[in-house]
């Protein structure tokens, strides 16, 4: 087998095999040899079919078979043989002009990933967060914990800030009513809107009160038929319900779990739920600014486009699930540059722990899945789940990993200290987008 490879521009290569003749012969004779024990033929006693016949009948066929494998199984080993690091499928540039007779000869073209030189973290410069959780976070949570489970009492009153108001209403606008039929039924809290003038035309309603006003719906107003229009609108205020908390007793925190009932455990609780999601913020925040770092130092980097256009086109397929639909072909340019990072980053990541030789710390993946676990009831259940299916494992695997290259880049690169309160760093997470 005769190989050679081509640099056809950018990180594409052709890669173009050569089969002897003599080769692929010799594949096809032990087929067929081996046939004349199994095959069938009127005329000839099982396992005594002489060659020359089998060859006859089913020569043409075994010899597509075998050019055919032979073309897969020999390119397959010129990439290993070549060390060629495929970043897509190859797909075949030059076929065979005739597989039944002569040498076979085909082409294929493959992109690979980029050969990239020793990646010096020396230089960099990264803000490490520094905070920690206070006692205000803590009350803050529990504040929060309590607005989950406040209940709501119904009042003979207008509506007043933080109050639930529900109602019926129909809109008649220049193409018709709606709804075409019957009321639509909605409820809001007041001040929590970005529907003042709704919020407005209901403040001075009791329960039962009706009300017709002219209202301008926001444009992304749930029903379709009135979003970003101005309507005559028909109320009818059918509930007013003020809300009120729950008290911090032992039936509150045996609520959540936490089995002696006292206030102490629970902000204990409390406190270790927001370290947990602090230490997790943090290390977002470091891995985003790790690569945006690798990036900038690296912006010529040539990435396999094959890949760029995967990710553009995940990209965009999560944003139109989000709308409830699927995205477009067209729709997956709008994310190109951002794919194109993304990539990079992953790439230098990556080679980061290749360079370096990073391994998978098992007992950092442990420790990984037992945290997951630990937000569930049951977190002995959850870790058999996720052992128990490799492909969470392979996810847990590939965070943990990335977690490693930032640690281990945060104690080779100029790190300096960001002081950020426990807001701050969850808010700053989120907007980072990882």
């Amino acid at each position: 087998m005769q190989v050679s490879v081509e640099n056809t521009g950018g990180l594409e290569r052709r890669v173009t095999v050569e089969i002897p003749e003599a080769e692929i012969q010799q594949k096809v004779d032990s087929r067929l040899q081996e046939m004349t024990k199994q095959v069938k033929i009127k005329g000839f006693r099982p396992g005594r079919v002489p060659l020359s016949v089998v060859r006859q009948r089913y020569g043409k066929q075994v010899r597509l078979e075998v050019a055919n494998e032979t073309m897969q199984s020999s390119l397959q080993q010129a990439i290993r043989d070549q060390q060629l690091r495929l970043a897509s499928t190859p797909r075949v540039a030059e076929a065979p002009e005739d597989v039944t007779r002569g040498d076979l000869k085909f082409s294929a073209l493959v992109e690979v990933y980029p050969e990239i030189d020793k990646v010096d973290v020396a230089s960099l410069e990264i803000e490490k967060p520094q905070a920690e959780v206070s006692e205000e976070d803590i009350d803050e949570m529990l504040n929060t914990l309590r607005e989950q489970r406040k209940s709501w009492d119904q009042v003979e009153r207008t509506p007043q800030a933080g109050d639930q108001v529900l109602f019926e209403y129909v809109g008649h606008t220049d193409e018709g009513r709606v709804p075409e039929q019957g009321h639509q039924r909605l409820g809001i809290i007041m001040g929590d809107t970005d529907f003042a003038s709704l919020e407005s035309a209901v403040s001075t309603m009791k329960t039962g009160d009706e009300s017709e006003v002219e209202l301008t719906f926001p444009d992304n107003f749930r029903e379709q038929g009135l979003a970003g229009k101005t309507a005559r609108v028909e109320l009818k205020v059918t509930g007013v319900a003020e809300s009120s908390m729950p008290e911090v007793n032992e039936e509150f925190i045996r609520s959540f779990g936490v089995e002696d009932g006292t206030e102490e455990s629970l902000r204990a609780e409390i406190r270790a739920n927001l370290e947990r999601e602090l230490n997790q913020a943090t290390t977002s925040i470091l891995k985003v600014r790790i690569i945006d770092a690798l990036v900038n130092s690296m912006p010529d980097l040539e990435i396999p486009q094959s890949i760029v256009r995967q990710e553009a086109a995940s990209l965009a397929s999560r944003a139109a699930s989000q709308q409830g639909r699927e995205a477009s072909a067209e729709e997956s340019e709008a994310y190109m540059e951002l794919a194109a990072n993304r990539v990079r980053g992953g790439l230098l990541m990556g080679e980061l722990a290749r360079q370096n030789a990073m391994r998978v710390d098992p007992a950092k993946v442990r420790s990984a899945i037992e945290t997951i676990a630990q937000t569930y009831e049951d977190p002995n259940e959850v870790i058999q789940l996720y052992y128990g299916n490799q492909q969470l494992v392979a996810q847990v695997e590939n965070s943990v990993l990335e977690e490693q290259v930032v640690d281990w880049v945060l104690e080779h690169a100029k790190v300096s200290d960001n002081e950020m309160k426990f807001q701050e760093v969850i808010s700053a997470a989120v907007s980072a987008g990882r």
